[in-house]
């Protein structure tokens, strides 16, 4: 019954992706001066153009936004025939909803009293927070880049991940209110979203790829204290956007990532990469090697027993030590303590 029920499953999707090119290679668009019409090879739907209030943009659709729910919405895909055509042919007649939000929230900031006295002080304000919130993310970019390509000097590297999303968290407290954690296209309020997340991500790939911990379980009670505190703290700099129905979903979105990325990323990182004690040295014996493939190939020795590891276990190594150990060797496995408390371990040669 299992095998039926997911072999079921496995042709309804497969039925569902075929009449999905089916639909998107006889779908078209026909615009008229009456209205815009969707017609696909099974469904069809229809907008008249005074029902239309505006079209919004994104990276894969133009989304044309009708008055009411009580008219059809219609996207467009920017993969259809003549789509700058037709982003020209909506801007000619009705407005870009993503620059008309920009600007309403622009004129609610210069007129919001607690940002400053005069409208030019809010003005002021706004722009310092626009350069300040430039200067973190590219920071973050490069702290990224710099970590997960080249972490020379490692523990600096390091530091400097370990640093952004909490220096982020601070320009947020101290311009509360006028700068957002999430990124939103259709937002005057600048945003962090890449100081605070970039690093995080950084950090945790640099986690996975380099360290192994001896039990995960006891970085959990860890993790979950440091992502409690990061997300209260985030979710209180962000109160503005989360208690705005509109914006709610997105700054808890952000809010949920960046809290549980960092949550797990820094405590492991800083436990493993800033601790100098002496490690005890095992040997192990290592039975057979494979890799995994992906966006990255990750190198694994299948190794005996060795120390506190009673049963065999796949670890992960180098591109180096993999190719040059075949079964039957033996390789060093560093047992350490841990900066935080927290065992961990590298197999060596």
């Amino acid at each position: 019954m299992g095998l039926f029920a997911l072999a079921a499953g496995f042709w309804a999707m497969g039925l569902f992706f075929m009449y999905c090119i089916y639909e998107t290679h006889k779908a078209r668009h026909i615009f008229s001066e009456q209205s815009i019409r969707y017609q696909g090879a099974i469904r069809s739907k229809e907008l008249p153009l005074e029902a239309v209030r505006g079209y919004r943009t994104d990276n894969q659709y133009t989304h044309i936004v009708p008055v009411s729910k009580a008219y059809p919405g219609i996207r467009i895909g920017y993969t259809s025939e003549g789509y700058e055509d037709i982003q020209q042919w909506l801007a000619d007649r009705f407005p870009d909803l993503d620059v008309q939000q920009q600007e309403q929230e622009a004129q609610e900031i210069l007129q919001d009293d607690a940002l400053g006295r005069t409208e030019a002080e809010r003005e002021e304000k706004l722009l310092q927070a626009q350069r300040l919130c430039r200067v973190l993310n590219i920071a973050a970019w490069a702290v990224a880049a710099w970590l997960f390509f080249y972490p020379q000097p490692y523990s600096l590297a390091t530091q400097a991940a370990l640093a952004l999303p909490p220096v982020a968290l601070l320009a947020m407290f101290w311009h509360r209110g006028l700068i957002r954690a999430d990124e939103r296209k259709d937002s005057a309020y600048p945003s962090l979203a890449s100081a605070l997340f970039m690093p995080s991500l950084a950090l945790l790939l640099r986690v996975l790829f380099d360290f192994e911990l001896l039990e995960h379980t006891l970085v959990w009670p860890l993790a979950a204290a440091v992502a409690a505190v990061f997300g209260g703290l985030l979710a209180y700099g962000s109160w503005r956007f989360i208690s705005n129905s509109a914006s709610r979903w997105s700054a808890l979105a952000m809010l949920l990532f960046c809290a549980l990325a960092y949550g797990y990323a820094a405590p492991a990182a800083y436990n493993c990469a800033f601790d100098k004690a002496i490690p005890q040295v095992h040997q192990a014996a290592v039975h057979g090697k494979h890799s995994s493939s992906g966006k990255t190939t990750t190198y694994y020795l299948a190794v005996g027993p060795w120390g506190p590891r009673t049963t065999p276990e796949d670890v992960t190594v180098t591109k180096e030590l993999y190719e040059q150990t075949q079964a039957g060797d033996t390789v060093h496995a560093y047992l350490f303590p841990g900066r935080l408390g927290i065992p961990w371990f590298s197999v060596e040669e």
